[in-house]
Parts: structure tokens; sequence; C-alpha cells
């Protein structure tokens, strides 16, 4: 527990955070919590009260302020735009929340909770229309009509050039004989020609979950980007989606938005 307090700076009793959080948002009385080890970053628990149970997001220390916003910004535009995401619980018309205790300030988001794991923990096979579904939610989280400023994300695609300077050194020689190849090939890409969109950028099987009824949600929109948008079914064809599920994902997604030529050709070279 200490071990993810130390990314909030919270040496006390979690259940302090819990009862506050109980009384500002009028969720009931405070009954138990437990620590989401899942994450990077941010410290995440799943709060139950006598009205419910609830997801809490704490940013990071080491997160800026207008990371925070933007991030409540992005999934504010997800769940208007349909996307099957958490909703965001508000106070006073904000869903950002800052809690003080202790002489810390905490920068709290609270979420509906999804009963249920990820397709990651459940190991579970997916079948055509869930990965019809999977398509189409991409397509949408590509449609939507926001453009937030960048964050650095090191396993972006985007950024395979600067991070494979970066640490090309430390790499196997067999590894270097696959990669090596791609560098050439990936330096020719005119991305700035590209269309761009939205894009995720991690919808992976840590990032999808099942719910106990059965329906799919996309979760963990902190490293999503304006980026090149095959980058979206690149990620996705590299983790949940085998090459026979793929095309009938990239089938699903071109209902919705039409890929050029161009990003047909090059969508191989990104997976």
């Amino acid at each position: 527990d200490n071990e993810f307090k130390k990314r909030i700076g919270f040496k006390g009793d979690l259940s302090e955070i819990s009862v506050l959080i109980c009384n500002d948002y009028n969720i009931g009385e405070f009954i138990s919590n437990k620590i989401v080890t899942m994450g990077y970053e941010d410290f995440n628990f799943i709060l139950t009260t006598t009205k419910g149970t609830f997801f809490v997001k704490i940013f990071a220390d080491v997160k800026p302020l207008k990371d925070c916003i933007r991030y409540c910004d992005i999934i504010e535009c997800a769940v208007k735009n349909k996307i099957q995401t958490p909703n965001l619980l508000k106070i006073n018309s904000h869903p950002l929340h800052i809690i003080k205790i202790k002489q810390k300030k905490l920068r709290v988001v609270l979420m509906d909770y999804i009963s249920g794991k990820t397709l990651f923990e459940t190991k579970s096979k997916l079948n055509q229309n869930e990965l019809r579904f999977l398509a189409i939610q991409a397509a949408l989280i590509n449609s939507m009509k926001i453009k937030p400023k960048k964050v650095y994300d090191s396993w972006a695609i985007n950024n395979f050039l600067i991070e494979f300077g970066k640490t090309k050194k430390f790499l196997k020689s067999q590894d270097l004989k696959l990669i090596n190849p791609l560098i050439p090939e990936f330096k020719k890409i005119q991305k700035e020609k590209l269309p761009h969109c939205f894009v995720h950028n991690d919808i992976i099987a840590t990032n999808v979950m099942k719910d106990i009824n059965g329906k799919l949600w996309i979760i963990d929109f902190s490293v999503g980007n304006y980026y090149v948008r095959i980058q979206e079914l690149a990620v996705m064809g590299c983790n949940i989606f085998t090459k026979e599920k793929f095309a009938i994902a990239l089938s699903e997604y071109r209902k919705k938005i039409k890929l050029t030529q161009k990003e047909l050709e090059l969508l191989p070279l990104y997976i």
C-alpha cells in the first residue's frame, strides 16, 4: 500500500480519503476500499459505500494540473460521443475535485465502477460480435472532434524513431535484425500528409473490460493524443486482434471511417 501511496505523497490511512470523498460527493457512508494495482502512474482504488461501488482516481503528484484537466475533458468528450467508457461524477459542474488532507492537496476524479475484469485478466477470446463492437468503438473514438494538447508518450508508434535512438544500444543482435530494416521504411513516411485524429492509442487487453453481463468497456484514455489515424488500428492489431480477427475488425471499422489507399498501404508497417 505504501508504495502506491508514494505516487500521491500520502502516508495516512486510505479510509481518511475515502470518508472525505463520500461526504463531498454525497455517495453514502464509507464501507470499504481496495487499491487497484494495475496502472503505472496514478493512484486508483475501488470505493464501496452504502449507496454503491465507485472507482476513484487520484492523480500522481508528478502530473501537472493541466494534464488532470485534459484527462477529464477527454473522458467527458468520449461519454458525450457514446463511447462505452465509465462516466465521471461531478461536483459543482466539474469532474475534477480537490481534496485537502494533512497539508496535502489531492486531485481526484470519481467514476462509475464497472463490475468485471479486463481481457488480460480473464484471457477470454473475443467472438465476432465483440470484435465488431471494438472496431466500431475505435471508429467512434477516431471521430471525436477533440485535439488536446499533446502529451509525450514513449510507447507511441509516432515516437518510434526517437525511442529507438535512445534504446538501440541495449538491444540484442537478433532484435536489431528485426528492427533495422524498418528504420528506412518508417523514415520515408510523410506523417504530416496522412489523416490525423484523436486516438486512444492504448486499446489493448488491459484496457478493455468485460462486465458481469458480458458487456465490453474501454478504459484509460490517459495516453490519448492527436495522432496519425491508423495508429489506433495498429495498436489493436498488435495486441487484441490476431491476423484473422484483424481482417474482421478492419472491415467493420471501414464502414464508419473510409481509410485512404495510403493508410491501407502503411498500416502493416505501423503494425
